[in-house]
C-alpha cells in the first residue's frame, strides 16, 4: 500500500514538471516572435467621415493638406476615443494620422523606405526578423506634452499624452531657481 502511494506522488510530480516545461517552452518560443498588440478593452472599427467627430475630422483634413482621405477608423484605447484617417502622401507613401475625439494630434505614421530608417534601428529589426524577411517600415511621430511646475521644495515634470495619460513623471528635490536651465519667459 505504501509503495502505491509513492508511485502516485511520483506520477503527479512528473506531470507537474512536464506542464511547467511546456509552459516555459511556449513562453520562450513566443518571446522571439511578434505577438498581437491588442489589449483587453481596446477596439478598432472602420467608420465613415460622417461618424467622425467634427473636431477630429477638421484636424484630419488639415493634416491631409488636400489629399483624399481614403479610410477612417474609430479606436477606443485606455477609455478614450481616437479617430484615424488614412491617405496617400505627396510622394505616394501611405500616411495614417491619429487624433483625439476633440481633435488633438496624437501620432503620425508614414510609410518609408528601409534606407530611410536609422542604421541602429534597422540592424535591431533585421536581428529580430531574420535575414531574408521583407521589412515594412514606417516612421511614427508621437505627440507628448511635457509640463513643468514647482511643488513644495521640488521641481516636477510630467510627460503626458494628448488624452491625459501619464507617460513619465520626475521630481527633483531641493533644486534652486538658479539651477533651472529652462527659459521661463517662453510662455509670456
Amino acid at each position: 500500500m505504501r509503495w502505491k502511494h509513492w508511485k502516485l506522488v511520483t506520477v503527479v510530480m512528473l506531470l507537474a514538471l512536464m506542464l511547467c516545461a511546456v509552459g516555459y517552452a511556449r513562453k520562450t518560443k513566443a518571446k522571439g516572435k511578434c505577438t498581437s498588440t491588442a489589449k483587453a478593452g481596446e477596439t478598432e472599427r472602420k467608420v465613415t467621415a460622417a461618424e467622425v467627430s467634427k473636431a477630429a475630422l477638421a484636424t484630419l483634413k488639415k493634416m491631409a493638406r488636400g489629399a483624399k482621405i481614403t479610410e477612417f477608423a474609430e479606436e477606443i484605447e485606455h477609455g478614450s476615443t481616437f479617430y484615424e484617417g488614412s491617405w496617400k502622401g505627396r510622394k505616394g507613401a501611405d500616411v495614417d494620422v491619429l487624433v483625439t475625439d476633440a481633435g488633438a494630434l496624437v501620432e503620425i505614421e508614414q510609410q518609408i523606405a528601409a534606407d530611410k530608417v536609422p542604421a541602429a534601428a534597422l540592424k535591431a529589426a533585421r536581428k529580430a526578423a531574420g535575414k531574408n524577411v521583407k521589412l515594412a517600415c514606417e516612421r511614427k511621430t508621437m505627440v507628448l506634452y511635457e509640463i513643468k511646475f514647482r511643488k513644495g521644495d521640488g521641481h516636477c515634470e510630467l510627460l503626458l499624452t494628448p488624452d491625459g495619460r501619464l507617460v513619465e513623471e520626475s521630481v527633483e528635490k531641493g533644486k534652486s531657481d538658479d539651477d533651472d536651465d529652462d527659459d521661463d519667459d517662453d510662455d509670456k
